[in-house]
Protein backbone atom coordinates (compact mmCIF):
# COMPACT_ATOMS: atom_id res chain seq x y z
CA UNK A 1 0.00 0.00 0.00
CA UNK A 2 1.25 3.48 -0.87
CA UNK A 3 -0.42 6.86 -0.89
CA UNK A 4 -0.81 8.57 -4.24
CA UNK A 5 0.98 11.64 -2.83
CA UNK A 6 3.96 9.49 -1.75
CA UNK A 7 4.15 8.06 -5.26
CA UNK A 8 4.14 11.63 -6.61
CA UNK A 9 7.03 12.70 -4.37
CA UNK A 10 9.14 9.66 -5.23
CA UNK A 11 8.43 10.00 -8.96
CA UNK A 12 9.39 13.67 -9.03
CA UNK A 13 12.75 12.82 -7.46
CA UNK A 14 13.26 10.00 -9.98
CA UNK A 15 12.68 12.19 -13.02
CA UNK A 16 14.46 15.14 -11.45
CA UNK A 17 17.67 13.11 -11.60
CA UNK A 18 17.64 13.09 -15.41
CA UNK A 19 15.86 16.39 -16.08
CA UNK A 20 17.69 19.36 -14.57
CA UNK A 21 14.92 21.71 -15.72
CA UNK A 22 12.48 20.33 -13.14
CA UNK A 23 12.14 22.63 -10.13
CA UNK A 24 9.86 22.35 -7.11
CA UNK A 25 7.82 25.14 -5.52
CA UNK A 26 6.14 24.78 -2.13
CA UNK A 27 3.58 26.91 -0.30
CA UNK A 28 4.60 25.86 3.23
CA UNK A 29 3.19 22.37 2.65
CA UNK A 30 6.17 20.46 1.28
CA UNK A 31 5.89 17.67 3.86
CA UNK A 32 2.16 17.16 3.37
CA UNK A 33 2.51 17.29 -0.42
CA UNK A 34 5.65 15.10 -0.36
CA UNK A 35 7.74 17.76 -2.06
CA UNK A 36 10.13 17.38 0.87
CA UNK A 37 11.69 14.41 -0.95
CA UNK A 38 12.67 16.67 -3.87
CA UNK A 39 13.80 19.46 -1.50
CA UNK A 40 16.20 17.09 0.24
CA UNK A 41 17.62 15.70 -3.01
CA UNK A 42 17.78 18.96 -4.99
CA UNK A 43 17.86 21.91 -2.58
CA UNK A 44 19.28 24.20 -5.27
CA UNK A 45 16.18 23.57 -7.42
CA UNK A 46 13.65 23.91 -4.59
CA UNK A 47 11.81 27.05 -3.54
CA UNK A 48 9.78 27.55 -0.37
CA UNK A 49 7.42 30.48 -0.91
CA UNK A 50 5.39 30.19 2.28
CA UNK A 51 1.65 30.63 2.65
CA UNK A 52 1.41 32.79 -0.46
CA UNK A 53 -0.13 30.74 -3.25
CA UNK A 54 -0.72 33.69 -5.58
CA UNK A 55 2.94 34.69 -5.28
CA UNK A 56 4.00 31.08 -5.88
CA UNK A 57 2.02 31.04 -9.12
CA UNK A 58 3.81 34.18 -10.30
CA UNK A 59 7.22 32.72 -9.44
CA UNK A 60 6.35 29.42 -11.14
CA UNK A 61 5.30 31.34 -14.25
CA UNK A 62 8.54 33.28 -14.34
CA UNK A 63 10.62 30.12 -13.99
CA UNK A 64 8.56 28.36 -16.66
CA UNK A 65 8.99 31.22 -19.13
CA UNK A 66 12.72 31.10 -18.39
CA UNK A 67 13.02 27.51 -19.59
CA UNK A 68 12.29 25.49 -16.45
CA UNK A 69 9.53 22.96 -15.76
CA UNK A 70 8.16 24.01 -12.35
CA UNK A 71 6.09 21.60 -10.24
CA UNK A 72 4.05 23.76 -7.87
CA UNK A 73 2.37 21.64 -5.20
CA UNK A 74 -0.20 22.65 -2.63
CA UNK A 75 -3.54 21.37 -1.36
CA UNK A 76 -5.94 21.34 -4.29
CA UNK A 77 -8.52 23.28 -2.31
CA UNK A 78 -6.03 26.12 -1.74
CA UNK A 79 -4.17 26.38 -5.02
CA UNK A 80 -7.22 26.20 -7.32
CA UNK A 81 -8.73 29.00 -5.28
CA UNK A 82 -6.19 31.25 -7.00
CA UNK A 83 -8.18 31.02 -10.19
CA UNK A 84 -7.42 34.51 -11.46
CA UNK A 85 -3.64 34.12 -11.04
CA UNK A 86 -3.67 30.70 -12.72
CA UNK A 87 -5.83 31.99 -15.55
CA UNK A 88 -3.95 35.25 -16.15
CA UNK A 89 -0.35 34.24 -15.45
CA UNK A 90 -0.14 30.59 -16.54
CA UNK A 91 -3.01 29.93 -18.93
CA UNK A 92 -2.99 33.19 -20.87
CA UNK A 93 0.80 33.05 -21.37
CA UNK A 94 0.90 29.28 -22.06
CA UNK A 95 3.49 29.03 -19.30
CA UNK A 96 4.59 25.39 -18.90
CA UNK A 97 3.78 25.06 -15.19
CA UNK A 98 2.63 21.83 -13.55
CA UNK A 99 0.23 22.49 -10.67
CA UNK A 100 -0.12 19.51 -8.38
CA UNK A 101 -3.24 19.72 -6.21
CA UNK A 102 -2.97 17.23 -3.39
CA UNK A 103 -5.61 16.14 -0.87
CA UNK A 104 -8.36 15.70 -3.41
CA UNK A 105 -11.54 13.93 -2.34
CA UNK A 106 -12.07 12.10 0.96
CA UNK A 107 -8.89 13.20 2.70
CA UNK A 108 -9.67 12.32 6.32
CA UNK A 109 -9.39 14.32 9.53
CA UNK A 110 -7.93 17.50 8.00
CA UNK A 111 -11.40 18.91 7.64
CA UNK A 112 -13.81 20.37 5.14
CA UNK A 113 -11.73 23.41 4.21
CA UNK A 114 -8.72 21.23 3.33
CA UNK A 115 -10.53 18.80 1.01
CA UNK A 116 -10.49 19.57 -2.70
CA UNK A 117 -13.98 18.74 -3.93
CA UNK A 118 -14.42 21.41 -6.63
CA UNK A 119 -10.94 21.49 -8.18
CA UNK A 120 -11.76 19.45 -11.30
CA UNK A 121 -14.69 21.75 -12.05
CA UNK A 122 -12.45 24.81 -11.68
CA UNK A 123 -9.42 23.60 -13.62
CA UNK A 124 -11.22 22.01 -16.57
CA UNK A 125 -12.72 25.39 -17.45
CA UNK A 126 -9.37 27.18 -17.67
CA UNK A 127 -8.08 27.27 -21.28
CA UNK A 128 -4.88 25.49 -22.33
CA UNK A 129 -4.66 23.25 -19.26
CA UNK A 130 -4.30 19.48 -19.34
CA UNK A 131 -5.96 17.77 -16.38
CA UNK A 132 -4.89 14.36 -15.04
CA UNK A 133 -5.82 12.22 -12.05
CA UNK A 134 -3.82 9.02 -11.38
CA UNK A 135 -5.56 5.99 -9.94
CA UNK A 136 -2.59 4.06 -8.51
CA UNK A 137 1.10 4.48 -7.60
CA UNK A 138 2.24 3.18 -11.00
CA UNK A 139 -0.24 5.41 -12.82
CA UNK A 140 1.12 8.34 -10.80
CA UNK A 141 4.67 7.58 -11.90
CA UNK A 142 3.59 7.38 -15.55
CA UNK A 143 1.73 10.70 -15.37
CA UNK A 144 4.60 12.51 -13.63
CA UNK A 145 6.98 11.18 -16.28
CA UNK A 146 4.68 12.45 -19.03
CA UNK A 147 4.16 15.83 -17.36
CA UNK A 148 7.89 16.32 -16.83
CA UNK A 149 8.49 16.10 -20.58
CA UNK A 150 5.66 18.19 -22.01
CA UNK A 151 5.40 21.96 -22.17
CA UNK A 152 1.68 22.26 -21.54
CA UNK A 153 0.17 23.96 -18.50
CA UNK A 154 -0.94 20.97 -16.45
CA UNK A 155 -3.04 20.25 -13.38
CA UNK A 156 -2.58 16.91 -11.62
CA UNK A 157 -5.08 15.94 -8.93
CA UNK A 158 -3.32 13.85 -6.30
CA UNK A 159 -5.09 11.88 -3.57
CA UNK A 160 -4.00 11.23 -0.02
CA UNK A 161 -5.55 7.74 -0.15
CA UNK A 162 -3.47 4.62 0.23
CA UNK A 163 -3.93 2.41 -2.83
CA UNK A 164 -2.43 -0.99 -3.52
CA UNK A 165 -1.02 -1.41 -7.01
CA UNK A 166 -3.57 -3.04 -9.31
CA UNK A 167 -2.20 -1.99 -12.69
CA UNK A 168 0.19 -4.20 -14.61
CA UNK A 169 3.81 -3.00 -14.54
CA UNK A 170 3.63 -2.70 -18.35
CA UNK A 171 0.68 -0.30 -18.17
CA UNK A 172 1.31 2.94 -20.08
CA UNK A 173 -0.38 6.29 -19.57
CA UNK A 174 -1.94 7.42 -22.84
CA UNK A 175 -3.00 11.04 -22.89
CA UNK A 176 -6.67 11.42 -23.75
CA UNK A 177 -7.39 7.70 -23.68
CA UNK A 178 -9.66 5.84 -21.24
CA UNK A 179 -8.65 2.45 -19.81
CA UNK A 180 -11.17 -0.38 -20.11
CA UNK A 181 -10.02 -2.22 -16.99
CA UNK A 182 -12.91 -4.70 -16.70
CA UNK A 183 -15.07 -5.93 -19.57
CA UNK A 184 -18.67 -6.51 -18.54
CA UNK A 185 -21.80 -7.78 -20.26
CA UNK A 186 -24.44 -5.24 -19.27
CA UNK A 187 -23.65 -1.98 -17.44
CA UNK A 188 -20.46 0.02 -17.01
CA UNK A 189 -18.92 1.99 -14.15
CA UNK A 190 -16.71 4.97 -15.04
CA UNK A 191 -14.38 6.37 -12.38
CA UNK A 192 -11.09 8.16 -11.79
CA UNK A 193 -8.42 8.41 -9.09
CA UNK A 194 -8.45 6.25 -5.95
CA UNK A 195 -12.16 5.48 -6.38
CA UNK A 196 -11.16 3.12 -9.21
CA UNK A 197 -9.78 0.65 -6.65
CA UNK A 198 -13.07 0.75 -4.72
CA UNK A 199 -15.00 0.18 -7.94
CA UNK A 200 -12.88 -2.86 -8.75
CA UNK A 201 -13.61 -4.29 -5.30
CA UNK A 202 -17.33 -3.55 -5.67
CA UNK A 203 -17.50 -5.33 -9.04
CA UNK A 204 -15.61 -8.31 -7.63
CA UNK A 205 -18.03 -8.44 -4.69
CA UNK A 206 -20.96 -8.54 -7.09
CA UNK A 207 -19.95 -12.06 -8.13
CA UNK A 208 -21.20 -11.47 -11.68
CA UNK A 209 -19.73 -10.51 -15.03
CA UNK A 210 -22.44 -7.92 -15.71
CA UNK A 211 -20.38 -4.84 -14.84
CA UNK A 212 -17.54 -3.27 -16.79
CA UNK A 213 -15.14 -0.63 -15.51
CA UNK A 214 -13.52 2.31 -17.30
CA UNK A 215 -10.78 4.39 -15.68
CA UNK A 216 -10.27 7.99 -16.77
CA UNK A 217 -6.82 9.27 -15.78
CA UNK A 218 -6.75 11.88 -18.56
CA UNK A 219 -9.75 14.08 -17.77
CA UNK A 220 -8.67 16.77 -20.22
CA UNK A 221 -8.00 16.11 -23.02
CA UNK A 222 -10.29 13.10 -23.40
CA UNK A 223 -10.82 11.28 -26.68
CA UNK A 224 -14.57 11.46 -27.29
CA UNK A 225 -14.57 8.73 -29.93
CA UNK A 226 -12.81 6.32 -27.57
CA UNK A 227 -15.37 6.99 -24.83
CA UNK A 228 -18.28 6.63 -27.24
CA UNK A 229 -16.97 3.34 -28.60
CA UNK A 230 -16.66 1.95 -25.08
CA UNK A 231 -19.98 3.07 -23.64
CA UNK A 232 -21.85 1.90 -26.73
CA UNK A 233 -21.02 -1.64 -25.58
CA UNK A 234 -23.17 -1.17 -22.48
CA UNK A 235 -26.78 -0.44 -21.52
CA UNK A 236 -26.40 1.89 -18.53
CA UNK A 237 -23.59 4.05 -17.16
CA UNK A 238 -22.70 4.85 -13.54
CA UNK A 239 -20.17 7.58 -12.76
CA UNK A 240 -18.36 7.22 -9.42
CA UNK A 241 -16.22 10.12 -8.18
CA UNK A 242 -14.86 11.68 -4.95
CA UNK A 243 -15.74 15.17 -6.22
CA UNK A 244 -18.89 17.23 -6.46
CA UNK A 245 -21.20 15.75 -9.05
CA UNK A 246 -21.54 19.18 -10.67
CA UNK A 247 -18.56 19.93 -12.89
CA UNK A 248 -16.58 16.75 -12.30
CA UNK A 249 -16.15 13.47 -14.16
CA UNK A 250 -19.91 12.96 -14.43
CA UNK A 251 -20.28 16.31 -16.15
CA UNK A 252 -17.46 15.48 -18.56
CA UNK A 253 -19.07 12.18 -19.59
CA UNK A 254 -22.62 13.55 -19.76
CA UNK A 255 -21.43 16.42 -21.98
CA UNK A 256 -19.92 13.90 -24.40
CA UNK A 257 -23.11 11.81 -24.38
CA UNK A 258 -25.37 14.82 -24.95
CA UNK A 259 -23.15 16.39 -27.59
CA UNK A 260 -23.09 13.18 -29.63
CA UNK A 261 -26.77 12.30 -29.18
CA UNK A 262 -26.14 8.99 -27.45
CA UNK A 263 -29.27 7.48 -25.94
CA UNK A 264 -27.78 5.99 -22.79
CA UNK A 265 -29.09 6.19 -19.23
CA UNK A 266 -26.45 7.74 -16.98
CA UNK A 267 -26.34 7.75 -13.18
CA UNK A 268 -24.16 9.91 -10.94
CA UNK A 269 -22.65 8.87 -7.63
CA UNK A 270 -20.39 11.30 -5.83
CA UNK A 271 -20.73 14.29 -3.54
CA UNK A 272 -23.65 16.68 -3.68
CA UNK A 273 -23.67 20.42 -3.03
CA UNK A 274 -21.88 20.04 0.31
CA UNK A 275 -18.68 19.98 2.33
CA UNK A 276 -17.42 16.69 3.74
CA UNK A 277 -17.10 15.91 7.42
CA UNK A 278 -13.85 15.24 9.30
CA UNK A 279 -13.15 11.54 9.84
CA UNK A 280 -10.87 8.77 8.65
CA UNK A 281 -10.87 8.23 4.87
CA UNK A 282 -12.38 4.78 5.46
CA UNK A 283 -15.28 6.13 7.50
CA UNK A 284 -15.86 8.97 5.07
CA UNK A 285 -16.00 6.54 2.15
CA UNK A 286 -18.49 4.43 4.06
CA UNK A 287 -20.59 7.45 5.04
CA UNK A 288 -20.85 8.70 1.45
CA UNK A 289 -21.26 5.18 0.02
CA UNK A 290 -17.99 5.48 -1.85
CA UNK A 291 -16.47 2.35 -0.32
CA UNK A 292 -16.76 -0.98 -2.11
CA UNK A 293 -19.96 -1.99 -0.30
CA UNK A 294 -21.57 1.38 -0.92
CA UNK A 295 -20.69 1.35 -4.61
CA UNK A 296 -21.99 -2.22 -4.87
CA UNK A 297 -25.32 -1.14 -3.42
CA UNK A 298 -25.55 1.58 -6.06
CA UNK A 299 -24.59 -0.50 -9.10
CA UNK A 300 -26.93 -3.30 -8.00
CA UNK A 301 -29.91 -0.95 -8.20
CA UNK A 302 -29.37 1.02 -11.38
Amino acid sequence: MKTIRQAFGESLVEFGKTNSKIVAISCDLKNACKLDLFFKKFPERSFEIGIAEANAIGIATGLALSGFRPFLASFGSFITGKNIEIRTSISYNLAPVVIVGTHGGLIGADGATQAALQDIAVMRTIPNFDLFQPCSPHDTRCIIEYASKTKKPTYIRIARNEVDEFLDSNHKFRIGEPDHLIVGKKNVVISSGPMVRNCIDAINLSGTDEYGLINISSLKPLNENSIINLINKYEKILIVEDHLINGGLGSIISEIITKNGIGKKIYFHGLNDEFIESDTPENLAKNYKLDSQGILSIISNI
